[in-house]
């Protein structure tokens, strides 16, 4: 086919002209043109002429550009028409405005922290619409990803025919982790979270990589943290880290980057040493709590104690537990330094059984509830103070928190014997700080057994008035939403997932 010649700059195909050749594939050049009826730049991919004499070729290119033509996100570039005639086979898509981010990174462009995360939030964005459409895609490169001044992201449209490949989404992760780590400004507040959250994608060794939703989803806890929060002090503690190191990315050709990052990236080992907060060490006042600091002690004695129900519980061995339930500053200080040691860190407190999906240990809706208690406003209509007990966390987050302080959840005996131990609560407490509930005291000290929040224990029990049925985890206690019977409740609960906003837990050892 004679109508198949090259292509000259300035010539006219359909209703485009061709402006300028951008870049020559095996089998397509890729053309800056100009809609003539719309007075609009496009780009327009267009088969050579040897795959155009090909009928397969003809028939893959088009199923291609069918899935591309699905695929209608604001991030994602959009395509406008495919034509394949005896002339010319090609199709139109939008041409993006800004710089790649091969480009940017060639000219030693460097993003703030929280410049790193609105880009992240963006491009995972963008790839978990392909995925949850079931789209294959092309492999991403740095090319692929434009960023404008005003640092908004548009991709260009990766789909292709076909069924999707994990393998190539995990390279993308790794490759966008390694690249922002290069791009990083070092120094700034956010840093070092920022920094293990890139380390985290790169961590070629990782069995679970990171899923675009879970990344979009920590880029925004991250940005959520960093706007407006100081975050000195954090960063003065993360000078006894060392921070991931991650290779730096060559200005070379597309392929030779992808594989000098993927090869680069060194697996995130320990960081630094935690010492385990609280164990055998009781400040002077609960009220240090506002800070973080770790738990005051009660002990119960090995003996028999008398519950409710004249049931007895025979404790063979003493236990120390937490005057009070675990409050928003300590369990804020725990996300703290597992955002200061990074995922090597982070992973060594969870449970062996925890959920594959499941990949931190943030409560619901985090970022409001403690921006709310730091500066004692509202949270969901009630009052919020740092001292209050944390809310909305799993079983598996409350199992964290104990590794991380050194401790453990109690058992569902040991909860009930330490509740009634030298005598139970007089009354049932409301939400409110975890140490200032004066009729909800046992009589060794502990407050709030009885009410405040409902609190996890540490085993599967089975359920008296289900005995056919499975073990459940169990919550003791009563709360502000539930009174209950006080000391004297108990609540099977579904699994270890549920999270309740009148649901916490306090620590034993």
């Amino acid at each position: 086919m004679s109508s198949f010649q090259k292509r000259q700059e300035g010539e006219t195909v359909g209703g485009y002209r061709l402006v300028k050749l951008v870049s020559e594939g095996q089998l397509t050049r890729l053309w800056q043109a100009e809609q003539v009826s719309m007075n609009r730049t496009v780009m327009l991919e267009m088969l050579k002429q040897e795959a155009a004499m090909d009928p397969s070729w003809i028939k893959a290119f088009l199923a291609d550009v069918r899935a591309k033509a699905l695929v209608k996100h604001p991030g994602i570039g959009a395509v406008y028409e495919a034509v394949c005639n005896d002339n010319a086979s090609y199709f139109a898509r939008e041409r993006l405005e800004g710089a790649d981010l091969e480009e940017l990174h060639d000219q030693g462009k460097q993003y703030k922290p929280v410049e790193v995360v609105i880009l992240l939030d963006q491009i995972a964005t963008a790839m978990r619409h392909l995925e949850a459409m079931g789209m294959a895609s092309v492999e991403m490169g740095l090319h692929h990803i434009i960023i404008d001044k005003e640092n908004k992201v548009r991709m260009m449209n990766l789909a292709v025919d076909g069924k999707p490949d994990v393998i190539l989404g995990t390279k993308a992760k790794q490759l966008l982790g390694a690249v922002f780590n290069d791009m990083l400004i070092r120094g700034e507040p956010g840093a070092v979270r920022v920094n293990s959250l890139l380390g985290f994608m790169a961590d070629l060794e990782r069995e679970h990589p990171l899923s675009w939703r879970q990344i979009q989803e920590l880029s925004q806890q991250v940005r959520g943290q960093l706007e407006g929060t100081d975050e000195s002090a954090q960063e003065a503690q993360a000078s006894m880290t060392q921070p991931v190191e991650v290779a730096p990315v060559p200005s070379s050709n597309r392929s030779a980057t992808v594989a000098a990052i993927v090869a680069g990236a060194v697996v995130f080992g320990a960081l630094i040493y935690f010492i385990n907060q609280g164990a055998g060490k009781v400040p002077p006042d609960i009220n240090d709590s506002s800070n973080g600091a770790g738990p005051v002690w009660i002990s119960i004695p090995t003996g028999q104690v008398e519950i409710h129900g004249g049931r007895t519980v025979n404790l063979e061995k003493g236990i120390s537990i937490s005057k009070t339930e675990v409050t928003l500053s300590q369990y804020a200080r725990f996300l703290d330094e597992l955002e200061i040691g990074g995922p090597a860190v982070a992973r060594s407190y969870d449970h062996s059984d925890q959920p594959v999906e499941k990949y931190s240990h943030f409560p619901d809706d985090w970022n409001n509830l403690w921006e709310a208690a730091q500066k004692g406003g509202d949270w969901n209509g009630r009052p919020v103070f740092a001292q209050c007990p944390v809310v909305g966390i799993d079983w598996w987050d409350a199992w964290a928190y104990c590794q991380w302080e050194g401790s453990r959840l109690p058992t569902m005996d040991e909860w009930a014997a330490a509740a009634h131990y030298e005598g139970a609560p007089e009354k049932i407490s409301g939400w409110g700080p975890a140490d200032l509930s004066p009729d909800d005291l046992t009589g060794v000290g502990l407050v709030g057994m009885a009410g405040n929040v409902r609190e996890w224990t540490c085993d599967l029990e089975l359920n008296p008035a289900f005995q056919l049925s499975p073990k459940k985890p169990v919550a003791a206690g009563g709360s502000f939403k539930n009174r209950g019977q006080g000391v004297a409740s108990r609540e099977w609960l579904e699994d270890r997932n549920v999270r309740r906003p009148d649901l916490g837990f306090r620590t034993a050892h």
